[in-house]
């Protein structure tokens, strides 16, 4: 074997990197030495991340933009809420790598490799990690390497978030740079969950994104369609395409975490660290970095890091109904939007709500029959 280390990082995408920030900050870890393998290295994805949060956090320096207004849309409502003690954030990906590695750099105890992971194997004393030049022991792993194992599982329904976005600048100011669209339904469905939304940055500059929730992608000449017919909708003329990004994130509560092994803890999507139901991922790394973190302070067996409660199961029936009724997402959210408090659903969408505006939440769902079907249909998973 080559090398020894005491943590090894198998990729080094945003779970990775929120981790190992943590880890720097602790002083329990300034002797441990630390591998990072990434096959692309010196490459930074174009991302965005969107996420909700007081409005004074430890994230705030990565953030580009805030908003305190959020608007939601239907072809049936248009509801715009002022938050309060929150907001709604976006983090760029150029900046928010750039700066996490140059700090990660510094530390003399962790290393990089830029190399293709092939193989990890938990030998109950150790893990070793295999590359296309070499092999590393390590005596914790945290994995981030996509695992696909979901796609062929019949027991748990899959669809799949897949969106394209344009950043775009305007000749004229277009937008409101104080509000953020957070969902806009009121494009064509065509028997899908289809919508778009807007983040815009000031007046005259905007990510605007055209997002599905369904089992099949598009053809790429699709997407740009959608994305040019919202845009001439909103009474935009000429405009510059700044950059553009694309992504496909899988919605399923598949049990990711039943992989994970006494020594490997795998993370971020090769994890189920995305919200199954809406795809949302910044603060849900967040919160599942810290318990990894304290898993391997404590030394204990990955096995045990488990993420079944009852909000996993919530993302359950909402994925089922939406894989058999995949037109009815429109509706839904409409009415949870229109008879909810914004702050008790994003409490909810974020796992951190009480039981009472759960029910109020559940209770205002419409076409009751497909969630009573798809709950009989799924209760025997929560065991």
């Amino acid at each position: 074997m080559d090398k020894k280390y005491d943590i090894i990082f198998c990729g080094g995408g945003l779970s990775a990197l929120i981790t190992l920030d943590k880890i720097i900050s602790d002083n329990f870890f300034n002797n441990k030495s630390i591998l990072v393998i990434e096959k692309n290295l010196d490459i930074i994805p174009n991302k965005t991340w969107s996420f909700w949060e007081p409005v004074n956090s430890k994230w705030n320096d990565f953030v580009t933009k805030s908003w305190d207004k959020i608007l939601f849309k239907s072809s049936d409502i248009e509801l715009e809420k002022k938050l309060k003690d929150f907001n709604y954030k976006m983090i760029k990906s150029e900046s928010f790598y750039r700066h996490v590695m140059a700090k990660l750099k510094s530390f003399s105890n962790i290393e990089f490799i830029n190399e293709n992971v092939t193989e990890v194997n938990d030998l109950v004393d150790h893990v070793i990690v295999k590359t296309d030049s070499g092999e590393f022991y390590g005596k914790k792993v945290f994995n981030s390497v996509p695992n696909e194992s979901y796609k062929s599982n019949q027991k748990f329904p899959v669809l799949l978030q897949h969106f394209e976005g344009w950043t775009i600048k305007t000749e004229k100011s277009v937008f409101n740079s104080q509000t953020a669209t957070l969902m806009d339904f009121s494009i064509d469905q065509k028997n899908e969950t289809r919508f778009c939304y807007v983040l815009p940055t000031n007046n005259n500059e905007a990510l605007i994104e055209f997002t599905l929730f369904s089992k099949d992608l598009l053809k790429d000449s699709e997407y740009e369609i959608e994305i040019n017919k919202y845009i001439v909708n909103l009474g935009i003329g000429n405009f510059q395409i700044i950059s553009k990004e694309k992504g496909i994130i899988p919605m399923t509560c598949f049990p990711f975490e039943k992989e994970n092994t006494n020594n490997i803890v795998n993370i971020g999507t090769a994890g189920g660290w995305t919200k199954p139901s809406t795809g949302y991922t910044f603060r849900f790394i967040d919160k599942f970095s810290d318990r990894t973190i304290e898993f391997l302070k404590l030394d204990k067996s990955f096995k045990k890091f488990k993420i079944k409660n009852r909000f996993w199961f919530y993302d359950l029936i909402f994925i089922d109904v939406l894989y058999y009724n995949n037109s009815l997402g429109s509706n839904i959210f409409q009415r949870m939007f229109e008879k909810n408090k914004f702050k008790s659903i994003f409490k909810f969408l974020d796992n951190e709500s009480r039981l009472n505006q759960e029910l109020k939440i559940i209770i205002s769902m419409p076409n009751k029959l497909a969630f009573i079907k798809s709950f009989f249909r799924n209760i025997s998973k929560i065991i």
